[in-house]
């Protein structure tokens, strides 16, 4: 009866190759796999916490050289279609630079956010309270609105909305990056040809969250495949309208005068869900927006960039 025992426990005894039993052999497979599978997720964007796709990690390089900037005055009618403070069309050299592919999500600023203290966040060299954390706290000023509009509070996955040029700026230094020029987020939107909207010259209801899609709010981002700019960057033609780091000035051999001209007020580039097409969602369109604390919107959003 014991040898029986004995030869059925040996049956049992995995088999040892190279001084490795055939268990451990698998078990280092199965955990080199593992590791395998997190490295990738990592190196696309993938920032866990709740299974959550973190887009906002994902950039795209816009190489150096030339590009067109602002509009012709034969694109439409000026001062319906065609902004006046986008004459006249000219080349514009830029350096090479990165630019976030997708608008920055919920979930990234979230992360950002939590960094508060006592309702209170560094902001450039100022340390100052601030009113429209949004993520903290609850429903506060512009968000309980939202609500109160319908427009539904968004996911970790949707575009980080409500924010002023204050945090936006800050969110983007937090992380190494800055806020791109309006050259910089043109060029990344249009390419070189001077293109009206990302994907051409032609608009037609559905190819980018405007007001005529009836989304009603924000949507993920990448989800209208046909706004996507030569370079591949999502969503600037709608979804949210994005600050710049640039002053609204007046453009070489544009003689209009404008009280909003100056050091008072950035530039905000993009279409958004809440506007109409015309003249919002064009690349060359042009927004003035004071940068202060309290100047936040629904309708404003952002992406960083950074030099190549």
């Amino acid at each position: 009866m014991l040898p029986l025992l004995k030869a059925r426990a040996s049956s049992r005894t995995p088999k040892k190759e190279g001084g490795f039993t055939m268990n451990t052999k698998k078990n280092i497979s199965c955990l080199l796999l593992l590791v395998s599978c997190l490295l990738l997720l990592a190196s696309t964007g993938w920032a866990g916490g709740g299974g959550s796709y973190d887009k906002s990690n994902e950039m795209v390089l816009i190489p150096d050289g030339m590009f067109l900037m602002g509009s012709k005055e034969d694109e439409g009618r000026v001062g319906v279609e065609v902004g006046v403070d986008e004459l006249p069309q000219r080349e514009v050299y830029l350096k090479a630079f990165y630019i976030d592919k997708y608008e920055v999500t919920v979930g990234a600023y979230r992360k950002f956010a939590e960094l508060s203290i006592d309702g209170y966040r560094k902001f450039a060299k100022d340390e100052m309270g601030s009113p429209s954390v949004l993520l903290i706290g609850g429903l506060t000023g512009e968000r309980a609105r939202m609500k109160k509009m319908r427009v539904p509070i968004a996911d970790d996955d949707f575009p980080m909305s409500d924010v002023s040029y204050i945090e936006a700026e800050a969110y983007c230094k937090s992380i190494g990056k800055r806020l791109p020029t309006e050259e910089e987020w043109e060029k990344a939107a249009r390419g070189t040809d001077g293109r009206i909207w990302p994907w051409g010259n032609k608009f037609e209801i559905g190819m980018a969250n405007t007001v005529e899609s009836k989304e009603n709010g924000t949507v993920q981002s990448g989800s209208f495949p046909t706004d996507v700019s030569p370079y591949g960057v999502y969503d600037m033609a709608g979804n949210l309208m994005e600050w710049t780091s640039s002053w609204y000035e007046a453009y070489p051999g544009n003689k209009l005068e404008r009280p909003q001209f100056g050091k008072g007020y950035k530039v905000i580039k993009g279409g958004t869900w809440s506007a109409p097409s015309i003249l919002f969602s064009r690349a060359a369109h042009r927004h003035p927006v004071r940068p202060t604390e309290n100047n936040h919107s629904h309708r404003y959003g952002f992406r960083c960039a950074k030099d190549a």
